[in-house]
């Protein structure tokens, strides 16, 4: 697996409009033009799980990859077709003792130090971030700015990654940005709002991939 488009869910944009919309950007692209990546910090994981099941039996018919955030059982009873961890490296090798050596297994990026890791312990990919201005919300509601990385960020990750790593821009890209993160040396990108948030998802995501795929 090898996707272009990187979907991160967030639970505000709620279970069936995610999975809408998931549906209708899979029918835009080639298959296995789009991943998901189920994201939930917050919910019970009886809960989880139950999305996790919703997710796979669709991404499967539409030929979507899945990925879930962090857990790596849950990733393996589900069927998931691997998993993303937090930034560290070591827990590399462990997710693909319990997934198998094909699982598809990303971490965040937030320096040059994290691509570097990532390479060293034999990540599949890495989401560099951010990319773009962009905001986090704390457990409160507040809303926190985050300060952008830039097109060198992408740069410095390309000039550091083998090239079996490969690199997603995260953090503000929509369809108006993904080129500019393809010249800079991304393969993919990470998207979140720009899709979910989006009454037209599938122009969306197709304008992405026309986008990335001009680099050929």
């Amino acid at each position: 697996m090898r996707p272009l488009v990187v979907l991160v869910t967030d639970p505000a944009f709620g279970d069936e409009s995610t999975v809408r919309r998931v549906a209708a950007a899979a029918a835009a692209v080639p298959p296995g033009t789009l991943c998901v990546q189920l994201r939930d910090k917050q919910r019970a994981r009886a809960s989880l799980r139950a999305f996790a099941c919703q997710l796979r039996v669709m991404t499967r018919r539409v030929g979507v990859g899945l990925v879930v955030n962090a857990d790596v059982e849950l990733a393996r009873d589900v069927g998931a077709d691997g998993v993303h961890l937090p930034a560290g490296g070591p827990a590399v090798p462990r997710a693909r003792g319990v997934l198998g050596g094909r699982a598809w297994v990303s971490v965040p990026a937030h320096s040059d130090d994290d691509v570097a890791s990532a390479a060293a312990h034999g990540a599949d990919a890495v989401l560099v971030s951010p990319i773009f201005p962009t905001r986090s919300s704390s457990p409160g509601g507040v809303d926190h700015p985050k300060m952008a990385r830039g097109m060198d960020a992408l740069r410095a990750a390309r000039r550091i990654a083998p090239p079996g790593l490969a690199i997603y821009a995260l953090g503000g890209v929509d369809e108006t940005r993904a080129w500019a993160c393809a010249v800079a040396g991304a393969h993919g990108v990470a998207v979140r709002g720009a899709v979910l948030g989006s009454v037209a998802p599938a122009r969306v995501v197709r304008a992405i991939h026309d986008s990335l795929t001009r680099r050929w």
